[in-house]
């Protein structure tokens, strides 16, 4: 698996570099959030939150489109018409997702509400992180939705467990490290965090408000190329990619 990463890292860091306004786009989606939450708050309810829920699914309809033609390696050159675009470009995609993971928590709600809520609450939260982990890069690189996006995500993870999910836990450990938060027992709770605070820009909003303000240049630019960087190994491991020796042990993984 070395070589499968040093390739990818290569292969990302490039094309990351490449298209660097991307990261400064996340700038824009957190302005936007904010501004979003000050109108939503006064409205309160279902209104509210449908209104925050949509300006969510917009950002991250524009952040996966511009992540796309990264993880491609095409030249970003973002103009305010392009970019107006790309919020649009993925909405109803995002928002079937967003939609399924709402079904989701509505239907463990009295669960995580019983008497050992806390416990269950973690065992789903870890579930949803590992089989759900692939979910933003099937948006802009696979063809389903909703909840057939949600079940390609799982099958992809476990015919690619090792290889997918190392160097994501990796990310979130370096990340809670950064952010004064690692304080885990398990690598598995690295993996809950990030998949809990990578899936959405508000998400990334959270964890960025927890470090200074003088590392905000090295923030965008590390979440950039982990962005790219899964994009890159998705690609590769979705076409067969990587050595004799990693597909070897996938299809014995696969039985």
């Amino acid at each position: 698996m070395l070589s499968l990463y040093r390739k990818v890292t290569v292969t990302a860091a490039r094309r990351a570099a490449a298209a660097w306004p991307v990261a400064l786009s996340l700038v824009v989606y957190v302005l936007i959030i904010f501004a979003a939450v000050q109108v939503a708050l006064p409205l309160g309810g279902w209104v509210g939150g449908f209104l925050l829920g949509f300006v969510v699914a917009a950002c991250w309809s524009s952040y996966l489109e511009l992540i796309s033609q990264a993880v491609a390696g095409s030249k970003i050159r973002i103009n305010f018409q392009d970019f107006r675009r790309t919020f649009g470009v993925r909405l109803w995609d995002v928002i079937s997702v967003m939609f399924a993971f709402w079904i989701i928590s509505f239907l463990t709600r009295p669960l995580v509400q019983g008497t050992n809520g806390d416990a269950i609450a973690a065992i789903l939260g870890f579930a949803m992180a590992f089989f759900f982990n692939a979910v933003p890069e099937l948006l802009y690189l696979g063809h389903s939705r909703s909840f057939a996006l949600l079940m390609d995500s799982a099958r992809f993870v476990m015919a690619h467990p090792a290889a997918w999910l190392l160097p994501n836990v990796v990310f979130a450990a370096i990340a809670l490290g950064a952010s004064g938060n690692l304080a885990i027992h398990h690598p598995a709770e690295a993996l809950i965090l990030f998949g809990t605070t990578f899936s959405s820009p508000a998400g990334v909003l959270m964890i960025v408000s927890r470090l200074p303000r003088w590392s905000l240049p090295l923030v965008l630019a590390g979440l950039h190329f982990v962005m790219v960087f899964r994009g890159v190994l998705f690609t590769e491991l979705a076409s067969g990619g990587g050595n004799a020796r990693l597909r070897a042990f996938q299809a014995k993984m696969r039985g």
